[in-house]
């Protein structure tokens, strides 16, 4: 009931600065770096790691690449729910967790029948409001395919979100995905979650291994 409270002041207190903003997550996708900006009203992403750049356009179903001193290039994606075979992870909620980049949690465990496949702090009020950025990164995953034969391999985002934002998911001394920083009244750069004008049209799959290049 206390967590239920923080997490609804929480809200409160900060729905209003989210809707105004963008929301901004730094974090790292299997120990490589990722920062995430989110534009919820426009279903606009920004994924960004070093030299790469890829932006996702959810309302038009169009992902744009770059990278390097190469053109621009743009595909045409959409995250397809139900697309897969759902694995049969079951998700138990073991109690309040700890403050993970200045979010309260709860401690949750996935379980694959009896064997542990992760343990996961989730921000669950935080799922509306990144919504955008899941979809755009399970997209990524569906591209890569799934680790065929072991279920805890390769666990989809959309499964680790299914309840919350996973601020730290995976194993206790090796996490899968870590969050460092969120802002929710994020400003972006000019331009910054802006497309580019100029681009190569190809098919989605000519992307697969640049986009994998974000951890996946």
């Amino acid at each position: 009931m206390r967590l239920a409270l923080v997490a609804l002041a929480w809200f409160l207190l900060l729905a209003p600065a989210a809707a105004r903003g963008a929301v901004l997550i730094e974090m790292t996708v299997n120990a490589a770096p990722l920062r995430v900006v989110i534009d919820r009203p426009q279903q606009l992403v920004l994924l960004a790691s070093g030299e790469r750049r890829t932006w996702f356009d959810l309302k038009e179903g169009l992902v744009y690449h770059h990278a390097g001193d190469g053109p621009a290039r743009r595909a045409h994606a959409r995250y397809r729910p139900g697309h897969d075979r759902p694995p049969p992870y079951r998700i138990e909620r073991f109690g309040p967790g700890p403050i993970v980049a200045g979010q309260a949690s709860t401690y949750q465990v996935l379980f694959v029948d009896e064997r542990i496949c992760a343990e996961m702090m989730l921000a669950e009020w935080m799922r509306p409001f990144v919504d955008p950025a899941i979809r755009a990164m399970a997209t990524i995953q569906q591209l890569q395919g799934g680790h065929a034969g072991d279920a805890c391999g390769g666990i989809p985002l959309v499964t680790y979100a299914a309840a919350g934002w996973p601020l730290l998911a995976g194993k206790a001394h090796h996490p899968t995905l870590a969050t460092r920083t969120i802002a929710f009244d994020y400003t972006p750069a000019p331009d910054e979650l802006t497309p580019p004008a100029a681009f190569v049209e190809v098919p989605l799959e000519a992307l697969r291994s640049e986009l994998g290049g974000y951890g996946w």
